[in-house]
């Protein structure tokens, strides 16, 4: 045996639990008998092909002898004491539910008191290496390592979870006699010629406690539940599903290290999301060292923010593991399809499924040398800070969605409308909150839109002299003098608001904007004017640049001409005429 089948039946991310769960034991028993083999997983539509580079033969099953297929999860009863099954030891092969509660929230309490201590923009350095301090004390290396599992297998240890998960446990553990048996069952299932149907079960042996069945529970089968879960629409079923063993036992071991489980605040409450990164082709090592790395910087933990950061840091570690391996050259896409994404709602006791979606790669990341890889480490980087920065409230949920959907989408008109949300909300934070907020930079956004530029149009107008003045004397009109404002200096130049808004509305023709640049243009020029003959100098926007911006709406969609100054007229630039108020 050496190729293997999934097949996809529910559009969830149940399947890629499977198929991972079942590479997992596949690399438990070359590692028992010291063969060197690297599983790979791959899509191939209808189904995940899970492929052996060495063949499973039945004498190679024969030999195996009992490994812990998953870890048993140990919880202190009400007198503080462990109750272990009978021979197994305390040690590496036993979750210790309690210790690792501590240990999370010690790291938390360390964290919040490193934020409390070290505040302010002028004790960022510090608070930044405290907080590698923290990371150390509870990284692998330590003593007081927090397990990087420690989310998944929490949330198995629910009592809606713990159940089930302790009769797939039972089944191993209990027939430890038999575990050849069991395992050989289980990769003739999924042995290219099952045709779906189960292999013939231990017959002629005698199983203690075994568990056929399992209840298929919605942590790991989001499509399924007590309630509305009949195969036809004619009635309410307050049942749960019964799932195989098999199938839930991979899909549980699956889990455990390509599962991501993040509260998320909603009001005064915390509900959960799931996430499952799901790969296209790629070899266990690499999917275990990309998840390990995106596990340790998830960030947000606000419903929308959380997508989208999620699926940004998810690339980025492919990016960086890109960086040791060619083979990850082209498309992001070609290696990480995107991120399952589940909603559970907080009902009190239990929590409901309230929203399944699938987070896709962007089409746009291509990757053809390290260079592409620097470039777009540097954008995605950005923008992670950008997004961690914003409020998920009011307006910004709008704004949020649009940013998922020019990630899921790859639509740029989607970041379009984030641009112009942005823009204005750059003005009201310098104005209301009167700190920092990060900003685009001009030298950056610029290799974002040369790699978006498929046809050439963009850079076009990045690159017109006319459109370069015309979104400097904007800059130097509203941001930077705002920022210069909650410095608590006093702005040379008036501050200009409502400009990202008007921008908005005049584009959509354009005669609206080229009106309303002539007129912006026209009193920014006086103003530069009057100021000069007081010594207090700011470059003006010549007639022939206004003209070269003119010619570029004759030539362009006004939408697009629009967006791109809004993006560009709210970023950082070194070089404005009004930073030297910043000094």
């Amino acid at each position: 045996m050496k190729e293997f089948k999934i097949y996809k039946q529910t559009g969830t991310y149940a399947e890629t639990l499977e198929a991972y769960g079942l590479a997992n034991i596949i690399e438990k028993i070359y590692a028992q008998l010291n063969i060197d083999d690297n599983t790979k997983i791959f899509d191939s539509g209808q189904y995940y092909s899970v492929i052996a580079n060495s063949p499973l033969s039945s004498e190679m099953i024969n030999k195996l002898s009992y490994f812990h297929v998953l870890k048993y999860i140990a919880r202190k009863n009400k007198e503080g004491k462990l109750n272990l099954p009978e021979g197994l030891n305390y040690d590496n092969s036993v979750f210790r539910y309690d210790e690792q509660k501590n240990l999370i929230e010690q790291r938390r309490a360390e964290i919040n008191e490193a934020y409390k201590k070290f505040s302010g923009k002028e004790k960022n350095k510090h608070r930044r290496k405290r907080l590698k301090e923290i990371d150390k004390k509870y990284s692998n290396e330590s003593a007081t390592k927090i397990d990087i599992e420690f989310d998944v297998y929490s949330q198995a240890s629910t009592p809606n979870q713990l159940s089930g998960f302790q009769k797939i446990y039972n089944n191993f553990y209990l027939n430890k006699d038999n575990f050849n048996i069991l395992i050989s069952d289980i990769l003739k299932y999924y042995s290219k010629n099952n045709n779906l149907e189960y292999p013939k079960l231990i017959k002629d042996k005698k199983l203690v406690n075994f568990s056929k069945t399992i209840t298929a529970t919605q942590l790991y089968n989001p499509n399924q539940g007590k309630g509305l879960n009949k195969a036809k629409a004619n009635g309410i079923n307050g049942f749960n599903f019964k799932s195989s063993w098999i199938s839930e036992t991979l899909k549980t071991t699956g889990a455990v290290n390509s599962m991501i489980c993040k509260s998320v605040k909603v009001g005064s409450s915390y509900d959960l999301k799931l996430f499952v990164p799901e790969f296209n082709d790629i070899h266990m090592s690499k999917k275990t060292e990309i998840i390990n790395e995106f596990k340790k910087h998830l960030k947000g933990n606000t419903p929308i923010k959380i997508d989208i950061l999620n699926i940004i840091i998810l690339i980025n570690k492919l990016l960086e593991n890109s960086e040791k391996n060619q083979d990850y050259f082209g498309k992001a896409k070609n290696k990480i399809k995107g991120l399952y994404s589940v909603y559970q709602k907080d009902l009190g006791q239990n929590k409901a499924v309230s929203n399944i979606a699938f987070i896709q790669t962007p089409d746009f990341i291509i990757i053809n040398d390290k260079n592409d890889i620097d470039t777009w480490l540097e954008i995605l980087n950005e923008q992670i800070s950008i997004i961690s920065s914003i409020d998920e409230l009011g307006s910004s949920v709008q704004a949020l969605m649009a940013y998922r959907n020019f990630i899921n989408a790859s639509h740029l008109e989607s970041f379009f409308i984030f641009s112009y949300w942005y823009a204005a909300y750059l003005m009201q934070f310098f104005s209301d909150k009167k700190i920092y907020i990060k900003q685009f930079t001009y030298k950056i956004l610029t290799k974002f839109y040369n790699h978006m530029d498929k046809k050439g149009n963009l850079m076009n107008i990045i690159n017109n002299e006319g459109f370069q003045a015309i979104a400097k004397a904007i800059r130097n009109s509203t941001v930077t003098l705002q920022y210069v404002k909650s410095k608590g200096l006093k702005p040379k130049f008036d501050i200009r608001y409502g400009v990202a808004q008007s921008l908005q509305n005049k584009s959509k023709t354009s005669d609206n904007l080229a009106t309303y640049i002539g007129s912006f243009i026209a009193s920014f020029n006086a103003e530069s004017g009057m100021k000069a003959e007081k010594k207090e100098f700011r470059k003006r926007v010549t007639e022939t640049e206004l003209t070269e911006f003119y010619s570029l709406l004759d030539n362009n969609s006004s939408k697009l001409v629009g967006a791109l100054l809004a993006s560009y007229s709210f970023a950082k630039s070194k070089n404005d005429d009004s930073n030297k108020e910043t000094k």
